[in-house]
């Protein structure tokens, strides 16, 4: 029952009729109405306000705040030889990731969960645990392994006493590898739930046909994927050519350049050129952009029904004499993108000197002591803790008003809020940070160097990944709930609060852990907008990486990952007890027996 079915009735109208009218948004009060018009207006200069302030830099001659003419001159150094080459640069390196990542992450779901391969909780719980792994730390770690000076090939020059054979991570290929081995996980937990989700009927026809295992899996099951393996390679590649932290720490010593990193060196390095730097930030955003169009046009495309309601059989594949390959692509990742990296990262953070043979080297606790002497790396630890917990609060709750009104309410302009709000999805952090650069350069509020300008920029950021997680569980819950709520005499606002918000708890409380990590290691929006006195543990370990300080960097590093699970871990107990909603008095309903 809705008000517009009550309203046209031509029955004598009943006691119920003000209830619903008052469901409305403006006849219930003025209070959701301002939320409505708060919430639309602080997306909106979120998202307008850094993209707008690149659109003016990149007409203008002078940096921000500086006098200057309108010109079309950085938008014509987009065609220079060397922004050309960035931009095939940036492609290429985004196109081999994407590929890759996508082929060996829906390779090792289809190993751990259509084959009788063993262990596949441990692998899961790896692979899942290695997507928190900071895309800084695990190209730090790397470059310790592989670049010129570092454990690879010290081992190599004391084995067979010559520099022949030299590994090299500072190259494209070095570049690509680590970023494939970040976004694995990110395929792997994509993929996991459609493999899981094939009606097994499908297979069982196969089989019946006389369809050998792996020609099921080739005729069947891959085909079935098909849209959700385009659509992971897809956002694989946008989360491949927005990377900044990977392109930086091995792109900038090997002269390799993308267009992320472009522009923080154009903003960073004498002679500035942030009018270029705009126009690069934009088109930038224009690639991604157009990145997450082709995936929606490709998520909405989507007709073939994969999961019936017949129940059927699921077969694991045997492995037989594949199973040392099953072991070897799965543990081998595992090894790669966490083991390795984090015995790497403690063995460095307890040497004086760097040396590659542990046996040679100087081992001392200095780089761990001089974390907890030093004020600055403190202060960066409490500002993280600050940024990410107070920041992810405020995300949550925006995020929350925003799936609310756009799934739930719908009020007028809702369309325009949902669009607003998933814009930053397609704008680079480090595009953010520079946007933010501008506009506070010109508008009279005091916030540079503060720590609300990190916040502004992460929230702005990451706010997308908030609003998915919130609106996916809004979506699934019945609106007869919140009707129920209302006849018996409750207000909307009483109904959101009574029936909406502990039913959306999980949901909720998944969105702050999401956002809280997220925070905690972002540095790709944070790197143009830092001070020393807002620095937080990511800048904190580019300050120490950028002066080869490897112990400290390491060292800060593994304290921070061991600081980021602890917080995790305590925010999981805190909600891990509490009870959704009491849907039932359990003191008096009898036991159904």
């Amino acid at each position: 029952m809705n008000s517009e079915r009550h309203i046209s009735t031509p029955q004598k109208p009943t006691a119920l009729a003000p209830i619903f009218r008052d469901a409305s948004i403006f006849d219930s009060g003025r209070l959701l109405g301002t939320i409505y018009l708060v919430t639309f207006f602080i997306v909106a200069a979120l998202v307008a306000i850094p993209l707008v302030a690149l659109l003016y830099g990149s007409l203008r001659s002078a940096a921000p705040g500086q006098l200057g003419e309108w010109t079309l001159r950085n938008w014509e150094g987009l065609f220079s030889s060397g922004v050309l080459g960035t931009f095939y640069t940036t492609i290429l390196i985004g196109i081999a990731s994407a590929v890759i990542a996508a082929v060996v992450g829906t390779a090792i779901a289809l190993v751990v969960h259509r084959t009788d391969f063993r262990r596949g909780n441990a692998v899961t719980a790896l692979v899942s645990l290695s997507f928190f792994l900071p895309s800084f730390i695990l190209a730090m770690a790397w470059i310790i392994i592989g670049s010129p000076g570092g454990l690879i090939n010290g081992v190599l020059e004391s084995l067979f006493g010559s520099d022949t054979w030299k590994v090299d991570a500072y190259t494209k290929s070095g570049m690509i590898f680590v970023t494939v081995l970040h976004q694995i996980p990110f395929v792997y937990l994509m993929m996991r739930g459609p493999i899981l989700g094939i009606d097994a009927t499908f297979e069982e026809a196969a089989r019946a046909a006389g369809a050998t295992p792996f020609g099921v899996l080739r005729r069947v099951t891959l085909p079935l994927l098909g849209f959700s393996i385009t659509s992971s390679l897809v956002l694989t590649f946008i989360l491949s050519i927005e990377q900044f932290a990977i392109p930086a720490l091995m792109g900038i010593p090997g002269r390799i350049s993308v267009l992320a990193t472009q522009l923080y060196l154009l903003v960073q390095f004498p002679p500035p050129d942030y009018g270029l730097a705009a126009a690069i930030g934009l088109t930038l955003s224009a690639l991604t952009g157009g990145a997450i169009w082709l995936q929606r046009r490709i998520a909405r495309s989507n007709r073939l029904t994969v999961t019936t309601g017949k129940a059927g059989r699921l077969t694991l594949i045997e492995l037989g004499k594949w199973r040392w390959a099953a072991n070897t692509l799965c543990w081998g990742y595992i090894l790669c993108a966490l083991i390795l990296p984090v015995i790497i990262l403690a063995y460095v953070s307890v040497l004086k000197y760097f040396s590659a043979n542990p046996f040679e080297g100087a081992y001392t606790w200095r780089n761990y002591l001089f974390l907890f002497e030093s004020e600055a790396t403190l202060r960066s630890f409490w500002n993280t803790l600050i940024v990410s917990g107070l920041g992810a609060l405020v995300g949550v709750g925006l995020a929350s008003f925003i799936s609310y009104f756009t799934l739930r309410h719908r009020p007028p302009g809702y369309r325009t809020l949902d669009f607003i709000a998933s814009l930053p999805f397609g704008v680079p952090g480090v595009v953010i940070g520079l946007g933010l650069l501008w506009a506070y350069a010109y508008l009279p509020l005091p916030i540079y160097g503060t720590l609300i300008i990190l916040v502004i920029s992460f929230i702005t950021r990451f706010l997308s990944y908030a609003t998915e997680t919130v609106g996916g569980r809004m979506i699934q819950i019945d609106k007869s709930l919140e009707e129920a709520a209302w006849t018996a005499g409750a207000t909307r606002l009483q109904g959101i609060k009574r029936i909406l918000v502990p039913l959306a708890m999980p949901s909720l409380q998944g969105a702050y852990f999401l956002l809280f990590m997220a925070f905690f290691r972002e540095i790709a929006s944070a790197v143009l907008l830092y001070t020393a006195s807002t620095s937080v543990l990511s800048t904190s370990i580019w300050s120490f990486f950028e002066q080869a300080n490897w112990g400290l960097a390491s060292s800060l590093s593994l304290v921070g990952m061991v600081v980021v699970f602890i917080a995790m871990y305590l925010l999981m107990l805190a909600t891990k007890h509490r009870p959704s909603m009491k849907l039932l008095d359990r003191s008096k309903t009898p036991a159904v027996k």
